[in-house]
């Protein structure tokens, strides 16, 4: 019993510090002997039982050794929390993620397969979706939790959850902020690692938003929050992390591993189906798919997209602009694709042809070769469910693997499994923890892209299970501030692309994977989409007071806006003052919907336009710099004293530059036309902010 064992504690004590030093030695010596023969003891008897065991039947060398792993894991956890265990004697280790773009769902299923393959029958371990968590059951499902739980959680935006995690994330806020439950999970153990990108103003905000939560609820962290940088190399931020977690588990756990159990490298079971019925197949698999997409009457999703014809494609920029953006116009007639003004337009894109051909000629695979892929039934947990096939290589390529992004260390394992000579031995280095400064070197700093490594280690031909199992990712939505109101046109969709082509260090010229594929999209073409939610509105008050600060593609929302607040005004409603701020490089090329603007100014939609023009004139002129100089009318509806405290300021567009840049601005103003100190001015912002009259779509 726990008061037994510290009378026993305390009395030990009592009789060391009356010892001798004389008495101290030889009790040291005692016992040093006592851990050698108790040493020597287990050491005969895991022999023995070794024997026993291969006398048993067949028995392989890594069978034992997988065994023994498993044997002195079992062991030592006897050192454990009592209730770390599960009904069959295993640490529970159970991984939350919360996702946006599948990229802590990929993490989640490597620690897990990790875990089995480090410590096997000793450890539980799983993956749990945080979507599958609502608030109700929040408190329940984390009181069953015994063992370790580790959250890997996503930030998006202005730092909040992902879409799946936020009944999650805000129920352990609230839980936490209440005061009032300071033991709710004190029998929990967690790690967190966040999902997030630093040129992003709230950085991990909601990881932080998680771990502060658990600790304030009682919970106990196993170690210090790991955060990673998407916009530095998140891939090796998670296995900073995962090296420091490893250890920090076995210790807490009594578990122990030799760290010589490697995961298998995941990859998919391939059915190749030549000839007339594999054409058959994969075209009876197309029309399948285009059947189960296209269903009019349910709301389409991330995992069940809606296959949407392409209405029109305009280009909004000037002829003689070096640059693209367009207008991609979706029809949604008599479909149920529904949606609000400032919400988000997740599109499914493919890769062009050129980039697909170079992938099948490294591949060395025949583009109409047409196969099936199904999963083993001993697959390790990072592998997740195959695409649907049967289906030819160039509809896999095009539509499943994303070849522009930087390859994982996984991916270049993966190809050194099958290169030769020198190229497996440099890629083998370049997967290593001693390869790192020449995987920063060469694919990190650079942006060198799978393809481009493929090309540049030509030996290294993956068959189709391992390339689309352990080397290319699945290509993720990319997600665009929807530019249109149902109210002006419920059966019309609409998104402002800022098209991607720029040179990057290793001399190729990227092309956005959806940007140029909206831009090539043809009149009718039918392309997968769906539609995420957003805070991102006009106040319920059309009298409110707004602000809103968009240069570039980050006026997308605002012509929503726009379109909304011309109906309300057509309904009779009476408007707010509403100011507009917008930018670009020039007049001539870059004014996208020039006409739509200054016909809101003139119809009484919005009350002033202001526009910046940053490469016009001898200066170069931003939207901070035009919110400053009117700063006399932003001033009253920043303090309220105009719009009775309900004012609105929204900005969209870049976030590593632009939104911290207004942000200043608005300081500036405060302390300009306020005559605020900076920490007042500061405490200003933060309330707008916490009473959500301060909102950001920043990217």
């Amino acid at each position: 019993p726990p008061g037994v064992s510290r009378a026993r504690e305390h009395a030990g004590r009592s009789r060391a510090m009356s010892s001798t030093s004389a008495s101290a030695f030889v009790d040291a010596l005692t016992s040093d002997a006592l851990t050698l023969a108790s040493t020597c003891v287990l050491a005969a008897s895991v022999v023995g039982l070794i024997g026993v065991r291969c006398a048993g039947g067949k028995t392989t060398s890594a069978s034992v050794s997988s065994w023994v792993s498993s044997w002195f894991a079992r062991a030592s956890s006897a050192q454990a929390p009592a209730n770390a265990f599960d009904s069959a004697g295993k640490v529970r280790l159970t991984v939350f993620y919360g996702t946006q773009t599948g990229t802590s769902e990929r993490y989640a299923r490597e620690v897990v397969a990790h875990a089995r393959a480090r410590y096997k029958d000793a450890v539980a371990a799983r993956a749990v979706d945080l979507e599958t968590i609502n608030a109700m059951d929040a408190e329940d499902v984390l009181k069953e939790e015994i063992g370790c739980c580790v959250f890997l959680q996503s930030t998006y935006g202005d730092g909040e959850p992902t879409d799946t995690s936020s009944d999650f994330v805000y129920w352990a806020r609230d839980s936490a902020s209440d005061g009032r439950l300071p033991d709710l999970l004190e029998g929990l153990t967690f790690s967190v690692f966040g999902l997030g990108n630093r040129s992003y103003e709230q950085f991990n905000a909601a990881a932080k938003m998680v771990h502060k939560a658990l600790i304030d609820l009682g919970a106990t962290a196993l170690m210090k929050i790991h955060l990673g940088d998407d916009d530095q190399c998140l891939e090796q931020d998670f296995e900073n992390w995962i090296e420091a977690f490893w250890p920090a588990f076995e210790s807490k756990f009594g578990l122990h591993s030799d760290g010589g159990l490697d995961e298998e490298l995941p990859r998919y079971e391939v059915i190749d189906m030549p000839g007339v019925d594999g054409e058959r197949a994969a075209a009876s698999q197309a029309s399948k798919y285009e059947k189960e997409h296209s269903n009019a009457r349910v709301a389409p999703t991330a995992t069940k997209p809606y296959l949407s014809s392409v209405k029109s494609v305009r280009e909004l920029h000037g002829k003689d602009a070096d640059r693209s953006c367009v207008h991609v116009e979706f029809d949604i007639t008599g479909t149920n694709v529904q949606y609000k003004h400032g919400d988000h337009l997740g599109v499914y894109a493919e890769n062009g042809a050129d980039i697909t051909k170079r992938v099948a000629k490294a591949l060395k695979c025949d583009l109409t070769r047409a196969f099936r892929l199904t999963k083993p039934s001993d697959a390790p947990a990072s592998l997740s469910e195959p695409f649907s096939t049967p289906c030819t290589v160039q509809v896999a390529i095009a539509r499943y693997a994303d070849v522009l992004s930087a390859p994982r260390k996984q991916a270049l394992a993966a190809l050194a499994s099958v290169a030769t000579g020198k190229d497996a031995q440099k890629l083998a280095f370049l997967a290593s923890p001693a390869g790192k400064d020449e995987f920063a070197k060469y694919i990190t700093k650079p942006h060198r892209s799978l393809l481009e490594v493929m090309e540049d280690y030509p030996s290294a031909v993956p068959d189709l299970g391992l390339f689309f199992g352990a080397i290319a990712p699945r290509l993720a939505p990319r997600f665009y501030s929807i530019s249109s109101s149902p109210a002006h046109d419920k059966n019309v969709i609409t998104a402002t692309v800022a098209v991607v082509k720029e040179k990057v260090a290793t001399g190729r010229v990227h092309e956005g994977v959806a940007s140029t594929f909206l831009q090539r999209a043809a009149e009718g073409q039918k392309i997968p989409v769906f539609v995420r939610t957003s805070t991102f509105r006009l106040p319920a008050n059309p009298e409110a007071p707004v602000i809103m600060i968009g240069p570039g593609t980050g006026y997308a929302p605002f012509r929503g806006f726009l379109q909304e607040r011309q109906v309300l005004k057509a309904s009779g409603a009476t408007l707010g003052p509403a100011m507009l701020f917008f930018g670009c490089r020039t007049q001539k090329n870059d004014f996208i919907y020039r006409e739509e603007m200054e016909q809101a100014l003139a119809d009484g939609v919005i009350t002033s336009l202001d526009v910046a023009f940053s490469r016009d004139g001898p200066k170069k002129v931003y939207v901070q710099d035009k919110i400053i100089a009117k700063g006399a009318d932003v001033y009253p509806i920043l303090k309220g004293t105009v719009g009775k405290n309900e004012g609105q300021i929204y900005v969209c567009g870049d976030a590593k530059n632009m939104a911290k840049d207004v942000n200043k601005a608005l300081l500036s103003v405060l302390m300009r036309e306020g005559d605020y100190a900076a920490h007042e001015a500061e405490e200003i912002i933060r309330r707008l902010t916490s009473d959500f009259r301060y909102h950001k779509d920043v990217w």
